[in-house]
């Protein structure tokens, strides 16, 4: 439940620093859908978050450590390169 705690912070946290960044707002969408867990809102918290296993699994293959959380600058710039690659 504490990874949950963490990711759902985070994707407020994240949310807030998009706000600026308007041209982000629909690949930051698509994005979420597809990291989201199957059935998501059929589960607390009632939000499109990954499996914490799978969010853990990532966070340790980009930056060594399961318990890291992305940047804002990261995911501005993970979005952005979406965009590129599209």
């Amino acid at each position: 439940m504490k990874t949950n705690f963490r990711m759902t912070m985070w994707l407020v946290r994240s949310a807030l620093s998009l706000l600026p960044h308007n041209n982000l707002w629909i690949i930051g969408l698509i994005e979420l859908k597809r990291f989201a867990r199957l059935r998501w809102w059929s589960r607390a918290p009632f939000l499109p978050l990954p499996a914490p296993e799978y969010w853990e699994f990532r966070m340790e293959s980009i930056y060594g450590n399961s318990k890291a959380m992305p940047s804002s600058r990261d995911l501005i710039e993970f979005l952005q390169w979406c965009m590129e690659i599209r």
